[in-house]
């Protein structure tokens, strides 16, 4: 992807990595017969990125264990959720520290998810003046891209900036959270208004904006959809709630914390070595 530009920051959605390695990589087992595949697929990676853009910055961010506010908002929210597989559950921890040795810092914020945690990240950063790319696929994060932040499909080779985002959607990044909020997310049990798709929301948005002038505006919306929208107006702002990210969990002293450090080579081939893979 010769468009990623040399010395930005790079952000990991880990977690989505974490079920494609799981996935879409070939098992391995160490000596004890325990899953290792995810572990060695995270360390080819992060190798692979340092290599090959040669960040500034790079971070690999994950889920904290637990439930987050938007339980506490919505207790159904991702509740259909098939739990995550043993094993890839017992490498999480492993992956962490495989990280680390390479000189990679990971973050995961209590109380929030990954997504807020790389949404209040790429702002900081932005607002530094660095470019930042965040390594996902989740359009929620999409709400986060313009000249300062984009997303990268490394699968496809594709840089997803704003034209991206507008020629897909339809409407501009910043009105993401309106658009997930009216067609609701299956994948998160998010509500949203019953019959409306993403060409009705794009409709509704670059008419009247953002989710109150339309629900004000409703009345001229006819047929079944202006019916749902009157009738779901509760559950509309819920899922506006939901689908907003963080923006602003951090200020400059976290980046303290998340300088890429120099490899612990010995430490590395050793770890690889207990785990029998080679690098």
């Amino acid at each position: 992807m010769k468009d990623v530009q040399p010395h930005s920051v790079l952000l990991v959605d880990s977690n989505a990595y974490m079920y494609r390695f799981f996935y879409g990589s070939e098992p391995r087992y160490d000596q004890a017969e325990q899953p290792v595949h995810v572990i060695y697929a995270f360390m080819s990676y992060a190798r692979r990125l340092l290599t090959q853009f040669k960040p500034s910055q790079l971070v690999f961010v994950f889920d904290a264990k637990g439930e987050n506010f938007r339980h506490e908002l919505y207790p159904e929210y991702k509740s259909h959720r098939d739990p995550m597989p043993d094993d890839l559950a017992c490498q999480i921890d492993e992956i962490k520290s495989a990280i680390q040795l390479l000189g990679v810092p990971i973050l995961e914020q209590p109380d929030v998810e990954a997504d807020d945690s790389i949404a209040s990240l790429a702002n900081l950063y932005a607002s530094m003046g660095e470019q930042v790319y965040i390594f996902s696929l989740d359009k929620d994060l999409m709400q986060l891209v313009n000249h300062k932040i984009k997303m990268v499909d490394d699968r496809k080779g594709v840089i997803m900036d704003a034209d991206y985002v507008t020629d897909k959607y339809g409407i501009e990044p910043a009105r993401i959270v309106e658009m997930l909020a009216l067609t609701g997310d299956e994948a998160d049990n998010i509500p949203g208004v019953e019959g409306v798709g993403v060409v009705t929301a794009a409709k509704l948005i670059n008419q009247w904006g953002n989710i109150d002038n339309i629900i004000k505006n409703s009345h001229w919306v006819k047929g079944v959809i202006g019916n749902n929208l009157r009738r779901g107006e509760e559950a509309l702002r819920l899922s506006q709630e939901l689908t907003r990210l963080k923006t602003d969990l951090f200020d400059s002293e976290v980046l303290h914390q998340l300088h890429l450090l120099p490899e612990d080579k010995y430490s590395v081939f050793h770890f690889c070595q207990q785990k029998g893979f080679q690098l």
